[in-house]
């Protein structure tokens, strides 16, 4: 397992796992604030054990937060929905957020977030379709190499989404009210 610094962030890389949730869990006895990511998951999941298809070209990431109060807690989904956003605008996809936990570019399911509140930490799972093949029962699935016309560095986006990670967080804390404002004319209708 290889482990670097990236935005800020201790990541820890494995080549395949069942899911990086699951590696985060097991981490979060030994370690802080993290996150794992993984070239490919054998059994990602989605939301209500829904399965997430993630094979190799994907970004499929989770990150561990301590010490989050419950207001932070309550709208996680939105500060990662918000982060996503902002990292596939960073590179040239406009996206919107579909509720319960998707994003969307095109109409077309691009990223997806699951979120689990342990005693001591919360793991934010992320899985953004960058590089990977969207197969047919990926059901009304885009990846960014479709939408773009060629395939993205998979560390540049994961060091942008990690920076607007930390920075929403950080907004979050300091004007929660004001943070959230963003979401308006995110959301799908």
């Amino acid at each position: 397992m290889d482990v670097l610094n990236i935005a800020g962030t201790r990541v820890f890389f494995i080549e395949e796992t069942t899911s990086t949730m699951d590696v985060a869990r097991s981490l979060c006895k030994e370690q802080n604030e993290f996150a794992v990511v993984a070239k490919k998951q054998t059994k990602g999941r989605g939301r209500q054990g829904s399965v997430w298809i993630s094979d190799e070209g994907g970004l499929w990431v989770s990150v561990v937060w301590r010490e989050t109060g419950q207001n932070l807690q309550k709208y996680l989904f939105m500060i990662s929905a918000i982060s996503i956003v902002e990292t596939l605008s960073f590179f040239g996809i406009s996206a919107k957020i579909k509720l319960p936990n998707d994003i969307y570019a095109r109409n077309r399911k691009i990223a997806g977030i699951l979120i689990e509140n342990l005693k001591d930490c919360v793991i934010i799972g992320i899985g953004i379709n960058v590089n990977n093949r969207i197969e047919d029962k990926m059901d009304q699935a885009v990846s960014c190499s479709f939408l773009l016309g060629h395939s993205l560095d998979l560390k540049k986006v994961l060091d942008v989404l990690l920076s607007n990670l930390n920075l929403a967080k950080a907004l979050f804390e300091k004007d929660a009210e004001g943070f959230l404002s963003k979401i308006k004319g995110l959301l799908i209708e």
